[in-house]
This record gives C-alpha cells, structure tokens and sequence, in this order.
C-alpha cells in the first residue's frame, strides 16, 4: 500500500511538473494558424511513422519518380489531406485540453483517463492513414526510388537509415 501510495505520488509529481513546464511554453502561444502548425510539428515529431509523403512529392524529380507514380501519390494525398489535417488538429486540441483539466481539483481521474483514450483513438486512427500511405509508398517505389528517397532524407538530416536490401522491391 505504502509503495502504491508513492508511485501515486511519483506519477502526479511528473505529470504536474510536465504539465507546468509545458504550459508556461504554451502560454505565449496566441491561436493563431501558426501556432497551430507548430503544434502539428511538434506532434509530428512524436509520431511513430514519419511524414514522409511531403518530402516525397517535393523531391519527385530527385527520386525520379514517373507520372504514374506520382499521380498515385498525388491522388491519395488529395483524398486524406483534409481528414488527416483534421485527425492532427484534434489530437492537438485535445493534448491541450486535457493537460489544462489535469491541473483543475475539479476534473476526476476519470474523466482524464476518457480523454486521454480519446486521444489514443484519434492517434491510431492518424496511425492508420499513415499505415495506408506507407503501403501506397512501399507498393509504389521500385529500388531506385528507395535509394534516392534515402540519399534526400540524409541531405535533410532526418536520421533514418535505409532498410536492408530485402525488404526494398
């Protein structure tokens, strides 16, 4: 009981603290767009699955990618942009809310917990477009483009490495 007691403790301390120090950063964001695009960078550096679509279609004549490659990524861009866009902007907006409730006496541990199973679901469902992308990207690229796509990444110093030979098609 003591030992629960103490992580309990433990536990609140970091998430308090974690929480004071991010809200003293994001006190001096306005809500204006740009601070949003900020938080969806940030966001999108704590992404298990890179955004690599972007750079894809920015460097299509450096990876020396045909037409049809291209329109295929092109047209599944077109088609999820908007509710990818949307799935970040909630996780965004909900990662704020819910580290504003932790700090309110009124707000149960409950009721955290739905929001942060909340934010769960909308990052699988944001993993989700990404899985969709990815297989789109992997069923798309042939060796070459793989090797471009990797030679661009280490230009913009992203810090992946290429995957062993065996698994490029």
């Amino acid at each position: 009981m003591e030992n629960s007691l103490l992580f309990t403790a433990l536990i609140s301390f970091v998430l308090v603290t974690n929480i004071t120090i991010t809200n003293t950063a994001s006190a001096t964001l306005s809500n204006d767009q740009r601070d949003i695009e900020q938080h969806v960078e940030k966001l999108n550096q704590i992404n298990f699955l890179p955004n690599l679509l972007p750079v894809i279609i920015n460097n299509s004549d450096i990876l020396e990618l045909t037409d049809e490659q291209l329109n295929k990524l092109l047209t599944w861009r077109d088609t999820n942009r908007e509710n990818v866009v949307a799935t970040m902007n909630k996780i965004i907006s909900k990662r704020i809310k819910i580290k504003e409730a932790a700090l309110s006496p009124d707000i149960s541990a409950a009721r955290l917990i739905q929001m942060q199973n909340e934010i769960f679901r909308l990052q699988r469902q944001m993993l989700n477009y990404k899985l969709s992308c990815r297989d789109l990207v992997i069923n798309t690229f042939n060796t070459a483009n793989w090797e471009e796509l990797f030679l661009v990444l280490a230009d913009m110093e992203v810090g992946l490495t290429s995957p062993e030979a065996t698994m490029i098609k």
